[in-house]
């Protein structure tokens, strides 16, 4: 079935507005490093926090960025048509891994702010975090589930044609 030019313009869409999260998060990357700065210069007993909390978040930014990649070559994939591919299935499985291992730098995160400012707002923000990123991780595996079984349909309908 031909890839119409409609559902192509939608994708390169989908495409730039992909490539602008990357931006943005590299530079969201950027400035949180200033802002641990300004944090600990703020709070000067808390100023220990602001490595382990930093690469905690930059960690998180990382791990999204590079799912963001990936999912630039899976739309990429998707405009070539050649999405029902083994390829793809461990593409998506590669987002939904990346995803659910955002897990150990939150769970670090949530020691640490339970370990020395019990009860923060930041706790929150962590479960929160945690619940996106395994949520988003299942999605992908359920995706890549899907295309796994709709690529073995489309062989077996290409070997019966």
């Amino acid at each position: 079935m031909p890839f119409s030019n409609a559902n192509r313009i939608l994708t390169l869409i989908l495409m730039a507005g992909l490539l602008a999260l990357i931006f943005v998060s590299f530079v969201g990357g950027v400035v949180l490093r200033d802002i641990s700065f300004d944090v600990a210069r703020a709070n000067p007993e808390l100023g220990h926090l602001r490595v382990p909390v930093l690469a905690s978040g930059l960690s998180l930014i990382g791990i999204f960025i590079v799912c963001l990649v990936l999912g630039e070559i899976l739309l990429g994939r998707i405009v070539q048509g050649r999405i029902f591919t083994e390829s793809s299935v461990r593409l998506l499985k590669a987002i939904s891994w990346l995803f659910v291992s955002g897990i150990l730098p939150l769970a670090a995160l949530y020691v640490l702010t339970e370990r020395n400012v019990s009860g923060s707002i930041t706790q929150i923000y962590v479960i929160l975090f945690a619940v996106v990123y395994v949520t988003a991780g299942l999605v992908f595996r359920l995706w890549a589930n899907l295309i796994r079984d709709a690529s073995r349909f489309k062989q077996e309908v290409d070997l019966t044609v």
